[in-house]
């Protein structure tokens, strides 16, 4: 070989492992970049029901820790003890447990790790707990409750002896005006108020044992209402007891405005309902107890026939007033919350129509009676006719009872109150079940639903749903939230939004399928976030591609699962989401000025709620996608993140 020849062949070695250098370099480049936090365990800014069993860390490359590599910190940032951090899945995750039990509120927690570049690299997260839920169950089904029936009667039965009582007690003093001699007939306020309180009593237990705390006396609105009722019952017994019971009415008739606003019928129509169930449950309580009083006058004057026979005119013109106002206003209700095909197909439809059928009865006896009026020798007869009459109306009052305590379902599925202001749509799964939830201004609405089985066209098999929920910051400010049925799998309940961070833990069940308990993070007030939105849309649209990572759930009680890598241009990946156009049918802010935004949008039509976090530049960094079926989790990695 010539020198030239070597020399020339020298020069292309060289350039050849130049070349090979920088190749070599440049892709060893990614390796050296710090580790990023993929997902955390809790989830970042969300919360969860209990204290966790272990907080985990995911990173998208090996990491090596310290004895000190997770921190938990409480609210007023005092460490709490932790048990010792190790890792798993060749230094990719990070755990560590929490030692002993952690009180609700809100916690932070501080990691530090070192990558593979030998940086050290520390961030912090938080999450909340919630408070445990312990009952106040409300359903999806129509079943009675038998107990509260029971219970509730006695309630009825107590304001119809003492209210219709007072009434009575005019019909039998204008005959004492005409012939003092006749025996005097007390009025039953004293032993009605007797009955009646235990009623109320049992009602005030069953909601505590329901919630498991006394405070849902006075925090909700159902116990605030049996407290009126029972308030109403105590001073009407006090006003008989001093000699005054014409006035017990007064006290009485907060008894009957606290049913009316309880009832079904101010569910399906706020204040119209409320007093047509008020009128309804006041015009039964006076044909009751009034002709209980008259029943009891006649048996007291048997002997004395004019006397009778005066009493059960006046009485018999009372009562087609209101028989007419309790008839009217009972069908009104009955239109308003069962329509007529779910007469027959459903249990408060059912239990209706026994009301009915009773009251057909009794309208037939008064009738009868009232021609018997017509000739003094079938005053005998008569009297009868007003004993059976007034005992069939207390079957009325039971029948009553357990229809209130029944959840009326219509053939076509009430819709909750419309929701105020801005609404925050947030969603997770209960296990298997979906949970789409709804937070707007003194609203909270939360849907259940499950997967489809099999053919997907087919009719989907019916579910009975219940949920029970608490809401609070801490212990001391927990409150239970009182659901009631709004269609099948659909739950409302009125809340008291604090500003800040507000933890609602849900219990949610399925005849078919598994539950759980979950906890949401509402941050309140909101805001809109659709500019937000679609700056963040436009700005990984025009990404030439970006790493995702993401791990998959359709059942929370097994876990995430491991997170799976895919390379994909920003239009590709939006092609596939329900947020592509860059809009969304609701669309919050949830964080504050000071926090990174994070977007909660919400797709009802599809039972769809996505979560997203942006970065510093208004990219989208994480996202929560929760549909009836999966819990996904995504981790978004651009080629120039740090």
């Amino acid at each position: 070989m010539t020198k030239p020849t070597w020399r020339r062949t020298l020069g292309r070695v060289a350039v050849l492992l130049v070349v090979l250098v920088t190749t070599t370099l440049a892709g060893a480049a990614p390796a050296s970049a710090h580790p990023t936090l993929l997902f955390t365990e809790p989830a970042t800014d969300t919360a969860v029901p209990d204290t966790p069993a272990v907080v985990t860390l995911v990173f998208n490359e090996t990491v090596t820790i310290g004895p000190r590599a997770i921190t938990l910190l409480d609210s007023a940032g005092r460490p709490l003890p932790m048990g010792d951090t190790s890792t798993a899945r060749d230094g990719t995750v990070v755990t560590a447990r929490p030692v002993g039990a952690l009180q609700p509120g809100t916690y932070v927690v501080r990691w530090q790790v070192t990558g593979s570049d030998g940086d050290l690299v520390d961030e912090e997260f938080r999450f909340a707990v919630g408070t445990a839920v312990t009952g106040a169950t409300a359903s999806s089904g129509s079943q009675v409750s038998w107990v509260e029936a029971a219970l509730r009667w006695l309630l009825f039965a107590g304001l119809a002896v003492a209210l219709g009582g007072v009434v009575g007690k005019r019909l039998t003093r204008s005959a004492r005006t005409e012939n003092p001699t006749l025996h005097r007939v007390r009025s039953w306020v004293v032993p009605g108020g007797l009955v009646g309180l235990p009623g109320v009593a049992g009602l005030a237990a069953l909601l505590v044992t329901d919630t498991g705390t006394v405070s849902a006396l006075w925090q909700g609105r159902a116990g605030q209402l049996l407290l009126a009722e029972a308030a109403g019952l105590a001073v009407a017994l006090a006003l008989a007891a001093l000699g005054r019971q014409p006035w017990a009415a007064a006290p009485l008739l907060v008894v009957v405005a606290a049913e009316g606003l309880r009832s079904h019928a101010n569910v399906a129509a706020p204040g119209w309902g409320a007093v047509l169930t008020g009128v309804h449950l006041a015009a039964v309580a006076i044909w009751v107890g009034a002709l209980l009083h008259v029943v009891r006058a006649a048996v007291a004057w048997r002997r004395e026939r004019p006397a009778v026979r005066w009493v059960l005119f006046g009485y018999a013109r009372l009562a087609v007033w209101v028989f007419l106002t309790a008839v009217a206003t009972g069908t009104i209700t009955a239109l308003l919350l069962v329509p007529l095909p779910a007469l027959v197909t459903t249990t408060y439809g059912q239990v209706l129509l026994v009301k009915l059928a009773l009251v057909t009865v009794v309208a037939g006896l008064a009738l009868t009676a009232r021609l018997g009026l017509r000739r003094a020798e079938h005053l005998g007869r008569v009297r009868r006719l007003a004993r059976l009459e007034s005992t069939v109306l207390v079957a009325v009052l039971a029948v009553s009872a357990a229809l209130v305590s029944t959840p009326p379902v219509g053939s076509q599925p009430p819709t909750p109150p419309p929701a105020r202001g801005q609404v925050i749509p947030l969603g997770t799964l209960a296990g298997q079940i979906g949970v789409s939830a709804a937070a707007s201004d003194g609203q909270l609405v939360v849907r259940l639903t499950t997967p489809r089985r099999g053919d997907y066209y087919a009719p989907q098999e019916q579910q009975d749903y219940t949920l029970s929920g608490q809401q609070g910051r801490d212990r001391e400010t927990a409150a239970p939230l009182e659901f009631r049925g709004c269609g099948v799998g659909c739950f409302v309940s009125t809340v008291d939004w604090h500003e800040g961070d507000n933890v609602v833990t849900l219990r949610a069940e399925a005849s078919t399928w598994r539950g759980g308990t979950v906890s949401l993070l509402v941050a309140w007030p909101p805001q809109s976030g659709a500019d937000e939105l679609a700056r963040a849309v436009a700005a990984l649209r025009t990404v030439e591609r970006v790493t995702v990572y993401e791990t998959v759930t359709s059942d929370t009680t097994t876990g995430a699962g491991t997170p799976q890598k895919l390379d994909l241009t920003g239009a590709f990946f939006l092609s596939q989401e329900p947020y592509a156009s860059g809009v969304a049918p609701i669309a919050a802010r949830i964080s504050r000025s000071d926090q990174p935004v994070r977007l909660a949008l919400g797709y009802p039509a599809a039972s769809a709620n996505v979560l997203l976090t942006l970065d510093n530049r208004g990219r989208i960094s994480e996202e929560t996608l929760t549909d009836d079926k999966h819990l996904v989790h995504r981790r978004f990695l651009y080629p120039d993140h740090d």
